[in-house]
């Protein structure tokens, strides 16, 4: 690996950790996934082919990563650009990257708590700015100071990992060709993928939603069918099992609703900025101590400057009281700073709206927004997606990355762009009415039956685990565990139960990383001692 590739390596994962382009979440779930990442490393290091399909791989591993209320368990991002980096670079296969890209994975996660302390002190910093109503630099404190700092430490780390660790890699895959450690840990990497899946049926494995697994998993251990043809076949059956009526959509039909007090000193345009700002920039502040709210109050700046943009007190006023403790979703959070600028909007045309309306309004909101929101974003739309576009990838086909990126940010803004304006059109009403609407709770339940069944399809394509233990009599095998009982009774069954005792393990409470931890060494053990492969 040349210098310069370390150096344009070391800049995507900057950018894969950055808002840009695609804000917070949008980043996060696109350029920052594995799926996406090992394309584009891939493309730095001539081989695109590669990388993406073993970005794939590495992706399966982190599909059930949620990133909720401050916690990052696992870097995906690290773990697939330095993942894909690594094997292109050392000659390694999918597995041996796979079973690599775990405890670069962890690294990640480290950087991740380090930086959500660290801009605590930037807070600080931002208060006092806020006391003195300098609006302006809400930018700085908000996006170019923490991004800065943090461009320059992860740079640093990136390019130190990638460009000298990748010349350890070569050496070692070079002494190690051939031999029974490379081997062992191209079984563990065959084993890994449980342990994603395993954590993503944490959150879907549940109810009716059950029996889709298995249903799945016999779908393509006997019939045969690709996860593609199993998501489209299960996709049907979870709408008719759920079943939709008109009345889950009433509380959609907004356009006859907007509040009179709407665009009267506000106007589209300055809504669109607004929203822009909060997709863009909600966490890029994100920290311990009021975690979003430093982004809630950045993006309510323009239109606290147009309502009070000559009256400096009232200006330091709004932003001290939009720049309170806040976390949701992001979509859900977008909704309620709508909702806030209706307010503000009123406030300035003579209502009575109590300063302390705003922080009930924020507290109530935010935590039921956040259970339907990241539940919505993090465990249905980000998986699902995924898993569709990873089969193709694995199959090499580069454009299935950016398809999955475009398809994502469509929904995502979409979404997001709609409910802004909904919330500021209709007012608190309009977000007590959504969660309260079955809508919700049915997608969720299609999301469940739809994620199970593709979770089955997933164990029988990319979790490999079988016994290699057999007795043989004169160069002849008279029995073989894997082929003369387990096969015989359904096969691909040890992957199903690998992967269900690793979801048991982790639904009772042991924590991920141990229980992560725990498979990778009995896996490499077995292997060592040649009963597994």
């Amino acid at each position: 690996m040349t210098a310069l590739q370390a150096v344009l390596i070391a800049l995507y994962y900057v950018l894969a950790e950055s808002p840009w382009p695609f804000g917070s979440m949008g980043t996060w779930a696109t350029i920052d996934r594995p799926l996406v990442s090992g394309l584009f490393v891939g493309l730095i290091l001539n081989d695109p082919v590669k990388g993406c399909i073993i970005g794939a791989t590495i992706n399966i591993m982190y599909l059930g990563v949620i990133s909720a209320g401050g916690t990052l368990p696992e870097d995906s991002s690290m773990a697939g650009i330095m993942g894909a980096a690594f094997a292109i670079a050392g000659g390694l296969d999918t597995n041996a990257a796979l079973a690599l890209a775990v405890p670069l994975g962890v690294i990640g996660s480290v950087i991740w708590v380090l930086t959500m302390t660290a801009q605590c002190f930037v807070v600080q910093l931002a208060q006092k700015w806020i006391t003195e109503g300098r609006s302006k630099l809400m930018m700085l404190a908000n996006v170019w100071l923490p991004q800065g700092v943090k461009a320059i430490i992860r740079f640093i780390l990136a390019f130190t990992i990638v460009y000298f660790g990748s010349k350890g890699v070569v050496a070692a895959a070079d002494a190690l060709n051939g031999s029974a450690v490379l081997q062992a840990l191209n079984v563990m990497g065959g084993v890994l993928p449980a342990v994603g899946i395993g954590v993503m049926l944490t959150t879907i494995f549940k109810g009716k939603a059950r029996i889709f697994l298995f249903l799945g998993f016999f779908a393509a251990s006997f019939l045969g069918l690709n996860t593609i043809a199993i998501a489209l076949i299960f996709f049907c059956i979870s709408i008719l099992v759920v079943g939709f009526t008109k009345e889950d959509f009433s509380a959609f039909h907004n356009s006859a609703n907007v509040q009179e007090t709407a665009y009267k000193l506000l106007d589209k345009q300055l809504l669109f900025k607004m929203w822009l700002r909060w997709e863009m920039y909600c966490e890029s502040c994100y920290n311990y101590e009021i975690m979003q709210g430093l982004g809630f109050c950045n993006a309510m700046v323009p239109v606290l400057e147009r309502l009070h943009g000559n009256n400096k007190e009232e200006l330091t006023k709004g932003m001290q009281r939009q720049s309170v403790f806040f976390n949701t979703d992001h979509n859900f959070g977008g909704m309620i700073m709508g909702v806030c600028a209706s307010m503000e909007e009123q406030r300035k045309l003579g209502k009575d709206i109590e300063e302390d309306a705003f922080t009930s309004l924020k507290s109530g909101l935010m935590g039921p927004c956040a259970g339907i929101g990241d539940t919505m974003s993090q465990v249905v739309l980000i998986p699902v997606l995924a898993v569709i576009f990873i089969n193709l990838a694995q199959q090499g086909q580069v454009w299935a990355p950016i398809a999955y990126t475009a398809l994502f940010m469509l929904i995502w803004w979409g979404a997001g762009y709609w409910m802004m304006k909904t919330g500021y059109e209709q007012g608190g009403e309009a977000v007590v009415r959504l969660m309260e609407s079955g809508l919700f709770k049915k997608a969720i339940a299609v999301a469940n039956i739809l994620g199970c069944a593709v979770s089955g399809a997933l164990i029988v394509n990319y979790v490999t685990l079988n016994w290699t233990v057999s007795v043989i009599q004169q160069d002849v095998i008279i029995f073989d565990l894997q082929t003369g009982v387990l096969d015989a009774i359904c096969p691909k069954i040890m992957p199903l139960v690998a992967t269900l005792l690793i979801y048991k393990a982790i639904k009772g409470g042991k924590k991920t990383g141990l229980v992560m931890l725990a498979a990778m060494i009995l896996s490499l053990l077995l292997a060592m001692l040649g009963l597994i492969g």
